[in-house]
């Protein structure tokens, strides 16, 4: 087995994910500065919905905005992983087009029936087709600049969406919440960088745990896309089956489903995250819900967060996940940036 304290970074992480996962606080800083100049015509603060269209890590921020901001934001708003609009979408419906390549052509497709509706347009993205279409459009674009793959660039994906609800009047300056987060992940990620031994290091020891099983994530309230963000970073860092699911909803259903089919059980393990923030009445469905998993035979892990206020908690478990995917990779002698099979089917695509 690979010795996670004796790692040759060179070899093991040619492209330097590493540093991305290790740079997400200063990510979330530079994202949030970046964001402030950006100019929003009056009309989008009387908007009754808002869509926001992308794919894979250009789509988590979105999902993370949602759930951060449900409590609070008073018009609701919709992640659209789709070629095509929803129907409900109309010229009182502030579209936002996200892509990190600016070519992704789900997110170009649904941007323009955007446009051909009349809906209000922002565009979020390094460059590509995306700020084309925004230019010709002519609507407000927030273009960034960060090297990575679209995973490795979540603050750029999550913070200015944060940033423009706060600019339209939607929610509370966040950017106390915002500090704060980034200090405790500063913080955190001092016993989690590869210097630090495995016996005094969470994401090591949890990725151990992981090795050779296969990982179901667990979330609720603010953690529930958390709980997917760490099924995306273990299918694409660690190139390894993993699934999540959401509670209360899945003691509804999924519990029903832990005994069987018993050949698996020894090979699954399950990670609880929870958060202060989490419904009293959620914390007492996720002790019950381990006490089923472990009657059934299922290992069961509990991460809690760390944090005040439910912006820190989200980003201090986003951010431990990230790193436990990244030592994951390691063990399963697998690069974690190169994605081989979403370029083939990249390339598949375009042949049809």
């Amino acid at each position: 087995m690979v010795d996670l304290d004796r790692l040759d970074l060179a070899s093991v992480d040619s492209e330097d994910m590493l540093r991305r996962i290790r740079e997400l606080p200063k990510q979330c800083a530079d994202a949030w500065a970046n964001a402030q100049p950006l100019s929003l015509p009056a009309s989008y603060k009387d908007v009754s919905n808002i869509i926001i269209l992308g794919m894979g890590g250009s789509a988590i921020g979105g999902d993370l905005t949602r759930t951060l901001v449900q409590d609070r934001c008073p018009v609701p708003i919709a992640v659209c992983r789709e070629y095509d609009l929803p129907a409900y979408a109309t010229q009182n419906t502030l579209v936002i087009g996200c892509s990190y390549s600016g070519n992704t052509e789900e997110t170009l497709s649904a941007f323009d029936q955007a446009a051909q509706r009349g809906c209000k347009l922002l565009a979020i993205t390094t460059g590509g087709q995306l700020v084309v279409k925004a230019q010709s459009y002519r609507a407000p674009l927030l273009t960034f600049s960060y090297p990575s793959q679209p995973r490795g660039a979540l603050g750029h994906s999550f913070v200015p969406l944060v940033a423009v609800l706060f600019k339209l009047g939607l929610i509370p300056d966040p950017w106390a919440d915002l500090q704060e987060a980034i200090a405790v992940m500063q913080d955190e990620a001092r016993l989690l960088v590869p210097e630090v031994e495995t016996p005094h290091n969470p994401a090591k020891k949890l990725a151990l745990k992981l090795h050779e099983h296969l990982p179901v994530v667990y979330g609720a309230g603010i953690l529930s896309e958390v709980a997917r963000r760490w099924k995306d970073q273990f299918n694409e860092n660690a190139k390894n089956w993993a699934f999540y699911d959401v509670l209360p909803e899945l003691n509804h259903n999924s519990v029903v489903g832990f005994g069987l089919p018993k050949s698996l059980l020894p090979h699954l393990l399950v990670i609880i995250l929870e958060a202060a923030a989490d419904h009293p009445r959620v914390a007492i469905r996720a002790a019950v819900t381990r006490e089923l998993l472990e009657q059934a035979g299922v290992a069961v892990e509990v991460v809690r967060s760390a944090g005040r206020s439910p912006l820190a908690q989200m980003l201090s478990v986003i951010h431990l996940g990230d790193f436990v995917s990244f030592y994951l990779a390691a063990l399963n002698g697998a690069d974690p940036t190169p994605i081989p099979s979403i370029n083939y089917l990249k390339k598949r695509l375009a042949e049809a």
